[in-house]
């Protein structure tokens, strides 16, 4: 039995047969109080798991595995990430858009709503990105013109998210194509200009 933090092994004394992998959880979670890191993956013989799934790990026994990996991440660490494979992330969400234009405009209403909202899930995840961008690039974020940028291109976002919300609501499906397929993709090129700059690349 293996229990490793961040590939670091962790001693664990008393561990029973009936201590489930969510009270093991709790365990290395609370030991990490005050050093700013929080559980982000845990890994059981090769298969990840999220934190946050406790119905699934509350079923698991600890000693059912080999080997626990648990990975830990602070805040700083998980903005730095997400802004690492920001790039890759919107330029997916630009090919997601002109799917889901391409679909409304055939009438395939059903497949473009499935699309769609992985294309919502993925403006929210920029969108979050942008707020925390200072806390792991509080330097690169001083300069006046990312600052402006970082804003511009916040409320871009939020306008068009309006716009399309607004047509699919209205059932408006040639409106909600149009914002999807000619005013997203220019913000997401705008986002990844952006990206680039507050990597300080």
């Amino acid at each position: 039995m293996n229990i490793l933090l961040n590939g670091q092994t962790l001693a664990i004394e008393g561990l029973e047969p009936e201590v489930t992998v969510l009270q093991l959880l709790d365990t290395v979670e609370e030991s990490l109080k005050g050093t700013g890191a929080t559980i982000v993956e845990i890994i059981l013989d090769g298969q990840s798991f999220s934190p946050d799934e406790n119905e699934k790990i509350e079923e698991l026994k600890v000693l059912s595995f080999k080997k626990i990996e648990f990975v830990a991440a602070t805040i700083q660490e998980m903005v730095a990430a997400a802004f690492e494979d920001g790039e890759e992330g919107l330029q997916h969400l630009e090919e997601i858009a002109l799917e889901v234009a391409a679909d409304l405009r055939l009438g395939r209403v059903k497949e473009a709503m499935d699309s769609y909202l992985e294309f919502v899930d993925g403006i929210e995840w920029f969108i979050t990105m942008l707020k925390n961008a200072e806390k792991a690039f509080a330097g690169n974020m001083t300069e006046s013109s990312v600052e402006a940028d970082r804003q511009t291109v916040m409320t871009r976002l939020s306008e068009q998210m309006s716009s399309v919300q607004a047509a699919q609501e209205a059932e408006d499906w040639v409106g909600m194509a149009d914002v999807l397929e000619y005013e997203f993709p220019e913000v997401l090129r705008e986002g990844k200009v952006l990206v680039k700059k507050i990597l300080g690349s």
